[in-house]
């Protein structure tokens, strides 16, 4: 099995560095005080409104569509208190509601130069877990008003301890290629979490889905993205639009991918069809690329819009997206 991220970044730069599947990147116009403005992670869109989350913050930031252009804050939503990261991966909009996850990722903690060595070992070796961190949030919206309801949540973690599979990775910090969710998508009554990590042998990359109230009858199924992760997903046609990225914590490169939805695990009597790699998204500033979402859906064409965790003023661009055949 080829490297198919190599083979087809390849043929993008010798066709002169840009897809021509991913066109028209133009910034979007943000209003308001955003609080997770510099670290964006998550986004939806639902009819005229615009959700937003970060990874450091515990809200979610709730905009509205100006008749004239743009997004101006309409309300925020706290989903933890203050003093937690609530650690927002992703946003997937269902039937009246919204669901938002967080990474149930572990981290390992970070050296300070200002300490003694002995207590920058003790640090290296201690693996954190954060409960705020282990959640799934669904809360009642209305994509007409805007208005939330109160948000009920769950924990994956016990689940994915006792998986088989992904169990093992649990205790792994999350830049260590371990267990880390990034993406998701809502299809079908039914939640696709997708993972930045584990990625596994010939490059699988795990799915875990289920129904929001029956996650014990979860399933797993597996996508191929070229050796990366996933960092978000949306519903799109009869599969998903992906955006990957790379599983550790390298600038990039960040792509987008369509992918019907299919378990890519090969077997007898199974015709798979692999992932499509429509192109790379653009990196403004060394900014990394974490969350997408759907504007619009027409003719074989996408309007999608990415949110980036950067410092920069680009932090969120709309773009137009062809579909394969």
């Amino acid at each position: 099995m080829g490297n198919t991220l190599i083979d087809t970044l390849s043929s993008i730069e010798r066709a002169g560095g840009q897809s021509e599947a991913i066109r028209d990147v133009r910034p979007i116009e943000l209003n308001g005080e955003l609080d997770a403005g510099l670290d964006l992670s998550g986004v939806a869109v639902a009819g005229d409104f615009l959700i937003l989350g970060g990874d450091l913050g515990h809200r979610l930031q709730i905009l509205r569509r100006k008749p004239e252009g743009g997004w101006s804050l309409q309300q925020a939503l706290t989903l933890a208190e203050q003093d937690q990261d609530t650690d927002i991966e992703s946003i997937a909009v269902g039937p009246d509601c919204l669901y938002v996850v967080a990474s149930h990722s572990h981290r390992r903690r970070r050296m300070r130069p200002e300490l003694s060595v002995r207590k920058n070992r003790q640090r290296l070796y201690e693996v954190v877990s954060e409960p705020s961190r282990n959640r799934l949030y669904r809360l009642s919206f209305d994509s007409k008003t805007g208005k939330c309801g109160k948000a009920l949540h769950i924990d994956l973690s016990k689940r994915l301890r006792k998986d088989p599979l992904l169990g093992s990775f649990l205790g792994i910090p999350r830049r260590e290629n371990g267990l880390d969710i990034q993406g998701m998508g809502f299809r079908d009554n039914r939640l696709y979490l997708g993972f930045r990590s584990p990625v596994l042998r010939e490059k699988y990359v795990p799915l875990m889905v289920f129904e929001f109230d029956r996650p014990k009858k979860y399933e797993l199924c597996f996508v191929r993205l070229g050796g990366q992760g996933i960092r978000d997903m949306v519903p799109l046609r009869n599969g998903f639009l992906i955006l990957s990225g790379p599983v550790m914590g390298a600038a990039g490169p960040f792509c987008l991918w369509w992918w019907d939805g299919a378990d890519q695990l090969p077997g007898k009597g199974r015709d798979i069809r692999e992932a499509v790699m429509l192109g790379t998204v653009s990196t403004p500033g060394g900014a990394k690329a974490e969350g997408l979402g759907l504007l619009q859906e027409a003719n074989g064409v996408a309007d999608a819009v990415v949110v980036y965790e950067t410092n920069t003023a680009a932090q969120t661009v709309s773009m137009r997206v062809t579909l394969p055949d």
